[in-house]
């Protein structure tokens, strides 16, 4: 009996190091990648509430007889932007055609246009990168493709037989997707197989960021799922924070000229909130900036008002120069000042719609050619610096050298990062 005794005792502690063994090994693999889904609702994300919906931990997007998709249409993550990451999730699929878009275009009614991952019930289709409402086809399965500068498509390089590659697919059953995206190069797994990857040196046709969304294609009824959806952005070494979402290490609040009757500026949730003030709120960043060659990207939002949620100011060589989001009114974009005259009434205006609530990615490339700006992965401001004169009104010249303020509005920015660019 004792020996019996000792013997279930061995086998139980072998089990438990064994069960201890295995989550450290999946808490290894999993290190650095954060939940998107939580599991109960559709918090952080947007779509059809006819169509899309939660239950038991899973993700539904399904269309019937009664609820049809008259168009595609998606389930869009609000909870950021993608750029260079790891994305990791759990699919089923039992009818229809679906996908997962990554880096990619929000049109507005929930219509997405990119990247795209295909998804659908048939293994013979899958493995597949597609570019919805653009290019079509972009990569199958077995296949590694460089798409060159002017948007031709060549298969570089195989990665095994299409056919056994898309065995690892299980036909209606649960399948773990693995979406990778390092620069202008980006890489699909299923189960564990890569299927199929390609490198996109398009600079009119390719997205270097976007949103992430999840698909319901229009056609007859369908029923797609997702759960465990959890994503890791991938580390640039040339890009440094300069807001570490928790408080202003390194920031100043400005409170001299237009700035002195400012809103209140404080940290909440991962995000800097400007209040509206008398007539200007903004922060400027302590110690040295670039002058030449650097990219700023942030979150930008609209809290209330109706002026500028985004004043940056940015060196430019020797000088410097503001660029103004929802200005005038609530709609202009440009850079004030270009030869002296300010963002309303140079070559760099345009107008653009800001809804409340809404974050907008925003980058500022500012190199000895050019400024170029991109609000929403769309190219705004293309302005050549080469015979111009930039400069910025007296009001923003107090958050120089670097420095982000409103105007009569509240606004709330996030993952504020500083990129330095080869000249």
């Amino acid at each position: 009996m004792r020996s019996l005794r000792w013997f279930m005792l061995a086998f139980v502690a072998a089990a438990v190091a064994a069960v201890a063994a295995g989550h450290a090994a999946a808490g290894e693999v999993e290190k650095g990648f954060r939940p998107i889904f939580n599991g109960k609702d559709l918090t952080g994300w947007d779509g059809d509430l006819r169509l899309w919906s939660v239950k038991d931990g899973v993700i539904r997007g399904q269309t019937t007889k009664e609820k049809p998709a008259s168009h595609n249409t998606f389930l869009i993550w609000r909870g950021g932007t993608l750029t260079d990451f790891e994305l990791r999730l759990s699919f089923r699929i039992t009818s229809g055609n679906s996908g997962v878009q990554i880096r990619s275009k929000d049109r507005g009614d929930r219509r997405v246009t990119g990247y795209q991952v295909e998804v659908v019930p048939n293994r013979s289709d899958m493995g597949l990168f597609y570019d919805e409402g653009g290019r079509g086809h972009l990569a199958r399965a077995g296949e590694k493709v460089l798409i060159d500068a002017t948007g031709k498509k060549q298969v570089v390089a195989s990665l095994g037989d299409a056919t056994e590659i898309q065995r690892a697919y299980k036909e209606k059953g649960w399948n773990e997707f693995v979406i990778i995206a390092r620069g202008n190069h980006l890489l699909q797994k299923i189960n564990g197989v890569v299927c199929s990857e390609f490198t996109d040196e398009d600079k009119e046709g390719r997205a270097l960021s976007g949103i992430l969304a999840l698909q319901i294609h229009a056609g007859p009824p369908m029923l797609v799922e997702f759960k465990d959806i959890r994503l890791k952005e991938l580390k640039d070494e040339n890009v440094t924070p300069l807001f570490n979402g928790k408080d202003l290490t390194g920031w100043k609040i400005v409170d001299t000229g237009d700035f002195a009757s400012h809103g209140k500026v404080y940290v909440k949730d991962g995000r800097v909130v400007l209040e509206a003030g008398m007539m200007m709120t903004g922060i400027a960043r302590s110690g040295d900036f670039p002058k030449e060659n650097y990219e700023v990207s942030l979150d930008a939002m609209r809290v209330g008002g109706y002026d500028f949620f985004c004043g940056m100011t940015f060196p430019v060589g020797t000088s410097w120069c503001t660029l103004i989001i929802g200005g005038w009114g609530g709609m202009v974009v440009g850079l004030s000042n270009v030869d002296d005259l300010n963002a309303s009434e140079n070559e760099t205006t345009t107008g653009m719609e800001f809804e409340r609530g809404r974050w907008y990615r925003v980058r500022v490339r500012v190199t000895e050619p050019k400024i170029q700006v991109w609000i929403a992965n769309d190219k705004i401001i293309d302005a050549p610096r080469a015979g111009h004169k930039f400069d910025v009104w007296e009001e923003q010249q107090p958050i120089r050298p670097f420095g982000i303020a409103t105007w009569d509005t509240t606004g709330a920015l996030r993952n504020i990062t500083l990129r330095r660019l080869n000249p």
